[in-house]
């Protein structure tokens, strides 16, 4: 990355002389981590473009507002955005910040509108534009010109991997291209997907047999992804069939997280598919020790019988290297990895 990407936030804050002190600036800072080196963060969109077309109103003059539809309709031609729901300008947008930095309710980005007509609309709040005495245009082209910025940054790197990745035609090339979704900085989604491909044709060597109401059945196994990374799918990232295991993919070793999925679910058992060296019995390990030391040893074990299998990297490479012996396995690894990316970011949309 350059160092004019790795900085193009500060930059911006002085060309508009935004106080790097304020909300506006911290919640950005936050949001577009996605785009510096060594960042894990994952690409959250919805947030951000919803204070975009409300600081793009401001900016155009239009100080009444827009109806929300109209709102939601730009918030989906941008992007990446087609897929995007109404949930940060019902609310989300203003819970988030309203939770991290505890501001009051005139200070919440997203504000009602009076158009008049008994429309449902809204417009950006001129107290969060003027914090620490700014100018709210400037507030709010900064705000502009950030989210542009930043999706240039990530559309480049987006481009940059699925060219990547389709230019490789040897399996060696493929595999090396393949095995950096292991590496520590590595983009979450891009982790996600190696692993549902991996884990994919892992599940497919694998044929069941089952009986039901005395009929004898035999399917081959199949795994699923639920959606986009950042998907409403309520903690689940991939299905098994026909067994109907749920998967999760995960980077984080909090119990916290794990025992939140579960509930999600209404505790229902789960697999899941985490980035760490550690094995499958030290991820069980340390997530029952840490939980311990908070919660009941009877809530602990309720919520530790409820996790199945455990995939960790140390899984993931053995996966990869058994690919490695068959041509075959490795060019459809590559098929499911582009299809998968392309899905990801709207490129088949």
């Amino acid at each position: 990355m350059s160092s004019n990407e790795a900085n193009f936030l500060d930059a911006i804050a002085d060309n508009y002389g935004i106080d790097k002190n304020s909300v506006i600036f911290k919640y950005l800072e936050l949001k577009t981590r996605a785009s510096r080196k060594g960042s894990k963060a994952r690409r959250s969109l919805g947030n951000l473009y919803a204070l975009y077309v409300l600081a793009q109103d401001y900016v155009t003059e239009n100080f009444e507002g827009s109806r929300f539809t109209e709102l939601m309709q730009r918030m989906k031609e941008m992007p990446f955005g087609s897929t995007l729901q109404n949930h940060p300008l019902d609310n989300r947008l203003n819970d988030e910040l309203k939770r991290k930095y505890q501001v009051s309710d005139n200070m919440l980005p997203v504000q009602p509108a009076n158009l008049g007509d008994g429309r449902k609309a809204r417009k950006i709040s001129i107290d969060l534009l003027t914090e620490h005495n700014m100018n709210p245009s400037s507030s709010a082209s900064f705000i502009v010109d950030v989210i542009d910025s930043y999706i240039t940054i990530i559309d480049d790197k987006q481009t940059t991997y699925l060219n990547e990745i389709e230019a490789a035609n040897t399996d060696l090339q493929i595999t090396e291209v393949i095995a950096k979704a292991f590496e520590y900085n590595s983009d979450a989604r891009l982790f996600e997907i190696i692993s549902f491909g991996l884990l994919k044709l892992h599940f497919a060597k694998t044929t069941v047999h089952f009986s039901i109401d005395g009929q004898e059945f035999s399917a081959q196994l199949t795994l699923y992804r639920t959606g986009r990374t950042n998907a409403n799918d309520g903690g689940i990232d991939f299905v098994l069939k026909p067994l109907g295991n749920f998967f999760q993919v995960t980077e984080t070793l909090d119990f916290r997280k794990y025992f939140l999925d579960f509930e999600k679910v209404n505790h229902f058992p789960m697999s899941f598919v985490i980035k760490t060296d550690l094995t499958p019995q030290q991820v069980r390990d340390k997530i029952k020790k840490d939980a311990l030391r908070l919660s009941s040893v009877e809530q602990v074990e309720a919520y530790m019988k409820l996790f199945e299998e455990i995939y960790t990297l140390n899984e993931l490479i053995s996966i990869l290297e058994e690919i490695k012996l068959s041509s075959q396995l490795v060019s459809k690894l590559k098929e499911i990895v582009v299809k998968c990316f392309k899905i990801e970011y709207g490129l088949l949309n």
